[in-house]
């Protein structure tokens, strides 16, 4: 098995030296290069492929920001994390479009190893070719332009809280997701991971909320998508029907309020990786919603022969790559197919999944959706036709709401 390349970028060479000391153990997975400017890091990797880059912000002649930019335009595919001590909203405004994360510095080397080996395990995992080329360069998912519209409505008034912003954000997966990633990173200093959009908005706050929306446009209207068979619109209506359904049903089968938060996240994101393939590639997805609809067969299996890798997988790895909860990451990328259950636990995976199958039929069938099936492990549990009736009940509810046919 080949090692992972990592690039440490840092203009102090005690810092460096410090990097080295620390990550010595790593030696055996990992092929380290310590560089001190961005122009030395851009040669290196010239000439060879890195997985990951790990930058200092604050350097002279080419800053971090300015370093990765660069690496955006010519090796999309690295993962490009920084590393500083200073946390400011200009660098955030900077790092916003070009870094996948963010480790504070002085850093606890547990968490660098921690964070980089995930980095490197998302590097090497099943997307490959151009897929991973186009996800490397995606720094945000295009927003509904209804709910687009409404937050920038909404933050021109004075008055506005963040619980109002909070509303907004959790109806929209792009801006939920660049919302998680923000605040999740070492930019706040969190001491926990946060799943729920409502929360992380109230950490980050309608003045930071304000600045990165009106001046550093971290979220953007949807462009509209250059298909002939993708309707996007659907992806909007069957993600928040999902997001609520998944909701209620944990809700009704009584599980705490965190996993409750944690079911509407994971059925509102749970289809990102649709949004992906269907702006970047939209000739080859306009084969994908064909051949769906030829064969009355899942959008994954089709998804599968054109691309060689599923929707659920391609959202998995992005929002992998900005360092989302792991748990949130597990319902994107099995929503189709839950682990297996023990007993009668439940958990937001298996919620979501169910949801999804749900919301699918309830939409009346639609190319995308509904050819969606429930896992066969789930169907032999005895106790699971006595609930699916109330489970159908409430999918059926939110689908008509997001028609607006409720």
């Amino acid at each position: 098995m080949s090692k992972q390349q990592i690039l440490f970028v840092d203009d102090e060479p005690m810092v460096l030296q410090g990097l080295q000391r620390t990550l010595r153990p790593q030696r055996g997975e990992w092929d380290m290069v310590f560089v001190e400017s961005g122009a030395q890091a851009l040669e290196h990797m010239a000439v060879r492929p890195f997985d990951v880059i790990v930058s200092d912000m604050l350097m002279p002649r080419m800053n971090g920001a300015e370093l990765l930019k660069e690496v955006v335009r010519r090796h999309p595919a690295t993962v490009r994390m920084v590393l500083s001590g200073h946390a400011d909203k200009e660098l955030i405004s900077q790092c916003v479009g070009v870094a996948h994360q963010f480790i504070s510095k002085p850093c606890d080397p547990e968490q660098l190893k921690a964070l980089v080996k995930n980095a490197c395990q998302l590097a090497g995992g099943l997307l490959d070719g151009e897929v991973k080329q186009v996800i490397g360069t995606i720094d945000r998912l295009p927003s509904e332009p209804g709910v687009f519209l409404e937050l920038r409505e909404a933050l021109a008034r004075p008055d506005i809280e963040s619980r109002g912003l909070g509303a907004i954000i959790q109806r929209d997966p792009g801006m939920s997701a660049k919302t998680l990633k923000l605040v999740n990173s070492a930019f706040f200093g969190m001491r926990k991971t946060v799943s729920d959009p409502q929360e992380a908005v109230a950490y980050l706050g309608v003045e930071i909320v304000r600045t990165l929306v009106l001046s550093d446009g971290i979220f953007e209207a949807l462009e509209p998508i250059s298909s002939r068979a993708f309707k996007v619109g659907e992806v909007w209506r069957h993600s928040l029907a999902v997001a609520k359904a998944a909701q209620a049903i944990a809700k009704l089968e009584g599980m705490p309020l965190a996993r409750q938060r944690e079911a509407y996240a994971g059925g509102l994101l749970h289809d990102v990786g649709v949004l992906i393939l269907a702006s970047s590639f939209p000739d080859l997805y306009d084969q994908v919603t064909e051949t769906a609809r030829a064969k009355a067969g899942p959008l994954t299996a089709a998804e599968d022969w054109v691309f060689g890798v599923s929707h659920a997988e391609v959202g998995a790895y992005l929002l992998g790559l900005w360092g989302l909860p792991a748990h949130l990451l597990e319902i994107v990328r099995l929503h189709h197919q839950p682990p297996a259950l023990v007993g009668e636990e439940l958990d937001p995976v298996t919620m979501v999944h169910a949801a999804d199958v749900i919301c699918g039929a309830a939409a009346g069938g639609s190319d995308l959706f509904g050819a969606a099936s429930f896992d066969p492990d789930l169907l032999r549990r005895p106790w699971f036709p006595r609930r699916l009736e109330a489970w159908q009940a409430l999918g059926v509810a939110a689908t008509a709401m997001e028609k607006g046919d409720a």
